[in-house]
């Protein structure tokens, strides 16, 4: 049972996510692997923002209809024709070119498209689709999955849970860093603001692979070995899927949480890039690919109202050396070096190591440990900077 399908969803936050969830209904409808984003998000090539093929008929142009005020709320004649116009410069020529818009579906422009596909067809031109907001939610909603990226999961009387975010990962780094990932990090942080209910996707560029290999199996008659392999895929393609739902829920609690969220936000204004930064590229793999690495020496850490708890963080020498540095210029200035706690590291060392293992920690103690939420706040293990520490 679809339990989308009567549901009355606004159209996404931002321009970016809305081109998303265009290329995801079109690459499920198609069944089409190699769709593609024409150029980074928002850039266009001639009309053309997505590529695809539905069968034989390539190459079909989606072009997500951008307005300087957004969500669109109106579309007219004249620019559906200049849309129509630049997509003919597309190379090679399209065979068929689709208009999506977050405007209402209006039955004076369909009209207007019949019209010139009249024209397109007789001058062997490509056919011409327009698709108003209530019919690509109709489309988006024809795939649970698809339905429940971008609107969260239906059904339980939970409240709609917009996508706010998608970010890629490969080979277990995030491709954001610098300035590009502080801004994302801030518009995040607004975007949960005015929607708390939202919700963020990381996803692996090895989670799309898999996915892709698996297709190849789809409508076939399988040998035993075949069905081997699929498993074995399948087997694979969960474990980057947990991961990347851990990624997920680790980013909401570090932006969300009352607690945490203060310390991240504005105590440490630096830190929560850094920190997400972190915890992603070295803390959402798998135990088993980090029990083997060599380190000598380790910051171990324990939540100031269970000192019996510990999680530990390998230290590298840059690390051991910031917080060597710190001691000397406390001793120096006030005679002892008052570094005992978190809030008292380097910030790098803070940011990058401590509070991403922490976060880590805190689940952990949840889904390995069995702790309840009320267990974790007597721990007062939320408040991140209170934490001990010791290096050993």
């Amino acid at each position: 049972m679809n339990l989308h399908v009567h549901a009355d969803y606004a159209p996404p936050r931002s321009w970016d996510q809305f081109e998303e969830l265009c290329a995801d209904v079109f690459q499920s409808a198609w069944r089409d692997p190699a769709l593609v984003r024409h150029g980074r998000a928002g850039q266009r090539q001639d009309g053309v923002d997505i590529v695809g093929r539905n069968g034989a008929l390539y190459p079909i142009g989606l072009q997500c209809k951008k307005r300087s005020k957004w969500p669109v709320s109106k579309l007219t004649s004249k620019e559906i024709d200049a849309e129509i116009n630049e997509a003919q410069n597309f190379e090679p020529a399209l065979k068929a070119f689709y208009i999506l818009t977050t405007a209402p579906d209006d039955k004076p422009l369909l009209e207007h498209v019949r019209k010139i596909n009249e024209r397109h067809k007789a001058k062997g031109l490509f056919e011409v689709v327009l698709l108003g907001w209530g019919e690509i939610v109709r489309r988006a909603t024809l795939d649970p999955k698809v339905a429940d990226k971008h609107f969260g999961p239906a059904g339980g009387g939970a409240p709609r849970s917009p996508l706010l975010a998608t970010w890629i990962m490969s080979h277990g780094k995030l491709l954001k860093s610098g300035l590009e990932l502080e801004l994302s990090v801030k518009e995040l942080v607004q975007d949960l603001h005015d929607w708390p209910n939202g919700h963020i996707v990381i996803r692996q560029r090895e989670s799309d692979d898999l996915l892709e290999k698996l297709r190849s199996f789809e409508g076939k008659v399988l040998s035993n070995d075949r069905r081997q392999a699929r498993i074995k895929l399948r087997d694979e393609l969960q474990k980057f899927s947990d991961a990347e739902k851990f990624a997920e829920q680790g980013i909401l609690f570090m932006l969300t949480d009352p607690v945490v969220s203060v310390m991240l936000l504005k105590v440490w204004e630096n830190d929560a890039p850094l920190a997400i930064e972190g915890f992603l590229n070295n803390h959402i793999r798998p135990w088993t690919q980090r029990r083997h690495a060599n380190h000598d020496l380790y910051l171990r850490m324990s939540p100031p109202g269970a000192p019996e708890e510990r999680c530990s963080a390998p230290l590298s020498k840059e690390d051991l050396a910031a917080i060597n540095s710190i001691k000397k210029m406390r001793r120096e200035r006030f005679g002892h070096e008052l570094t005992t706690t978190v809030a008292d590291l380097p910030d790098g060392v803070r940011a990058r190591v401590a509070i991403p293992r922490i976060v880590r920690g805190i689940f952990e103690f949840i889904s390995e440990d069995h702790l309840t939420w009320d267990r974790i706040r007597q721990m007062r293990a939320t408040e991140i900077g209170s934490w001990s520490f010791s290096i050993g």
